[in-house]
């Protein structure tokens, strides 16, 4: 097998069949044969790819694997592109963004191109997940913000037209939850507390984001993250399904009256996912959880994160006010 290389670092995988014949039978993928192995083999192509320029780009020209890692980074920009996901230009803000669906969010976000300053209190994991994301030569940046204060979301929504840039996606992903309780024996200082974190900041921060975008009149869009539990009751989840029945509200009468405006805000309700916020069920309830899914086990983080992505791109364009469930079925 005879392989010819050129130093194309940065160049779009559009190009990379120009620059290896992997021997005589092998055909070069144009660009409509490329989009449809991509569709049906839900990116196979990156997993080859990945795993052939590893094993021989790094023998010939020793490569590092931060430059590896640059190269994958752009294989899947470009193929992205072709299923409209690309973001590439966009500057996107990500509340939560240092653990769980907002973790896996920025770096999904940042694998198509978005420019991506991860938010959160937690300054540590946030750092971490900048770097991950620059280690596969994305562009983050962290930013530290308590959502529960309104001059830290003014602060947090102006970074970047601070650095003469706009802000394109916003995704407001940070919440909490409550220790199972009956309403009734829900205290006054955690039912205030749920509704500021979980519902009171999401409105902050759609607010001042949809402020911006409707400033400059090029639109954007703003995703939302509420839960099932707004969709329906959840016995001693009761402050929680309150808030997120707001943020659905919420994100559903705002659509509507900046649609016109190219502002685009959906929400995406997970169902029972494997994040941190499950920690207050304990070990017997994620069972529990478990058992009541029709698909039989928890979300993932990351098949939140895809969703989420669609909804930021211009693959939804036409997408607006709308309310996503991805629940394994458990509203169905």
């Amino acid at each position: 097998m005879d392989f010819l290389f050129f130093p194309f670092r940065f160049i779009p995988a559009t190009s990379l069949s120009y620059c290896c014949d992997l021997d005589q039978y092998s055909k070069r993928l144009d660009k409509q044969t490329r989009k449809r192995y991509l569709l049906l083999t839900g990116g196979l192509i990156s997993t080859v790819l990945n795993t052939f320029l590893t094993q021989v780009y790094r023998s010939v020209h020793f490569a590092t694997n931060k430059e590896i890692n640059s190269i994958v980074f752009h294989l899947q920009l470009s193929e992205f592109a072709y299923m409209e996901l690309s973001l590439k230009g966009k500057n996107v803000i990500v509340t939560g963004g240092a653990l769980g669906i907002g973790k896996e969010t920025c770096v999904l976000l940042a694998k198509q191109g978005a420019n991506v300053i991860v938010s959160d209190i937690k300054e540590i994991e946030g750092n971490f997940v900048v770097e991950e994301i620059q280690n596969f030569g994305g562009e983050a940046s962290f930013v530290k913000c308590d959502v529960t204060k309104e001059e830290e979301i003014i602060q947090l929504t102006n970074t970047f037209q601070n650095q003469n840039k706009r802000l394109d996606i916003m995704v407001n992903n940070a919440g909490i939850a409550n220790k199972p309780s009956f309403m009734h024996k829900v205290t006054t200082e955690v039912w205030n507390k749920l509704i500021l974190m979980d519902l009171t900041s999401v409105f902050w921060c759609q607010k001042y984001a949809t402020k911006l975008m409707l400033g400059d009149r090029l639109g954007g869009s703003i995703i939302n993250v509420a839960s099932i539990a707004g969709l329906g009751a959840s016995p001693s989840l009761g402050p929680y399904c309150v808030a997120k029945a707001g943020v659905i509200e919420l994100t559903t009468t705002a659509a509507l009256e900046v649609a016109k405006y190219g502002v685009r805000i959906n929400a995406v309700c997970p169902g029972w996912t494997e994040t941190a916020i499950l920690d207050v069920a304990g070990e017997r309830g994620k069972s529990t959880m478990e058992k009541n899914i029709p698909m039989g086990r928890l979300g993932k983080p990351k098949e939140v994160a895809n969703l989420i992505t669609f909804l930021a791109s211009d693959a939804s364009s036409f997408i607006t006010g709308s309310v996503y469930r991805i629940d394994g079925g458990t509203r169905s």
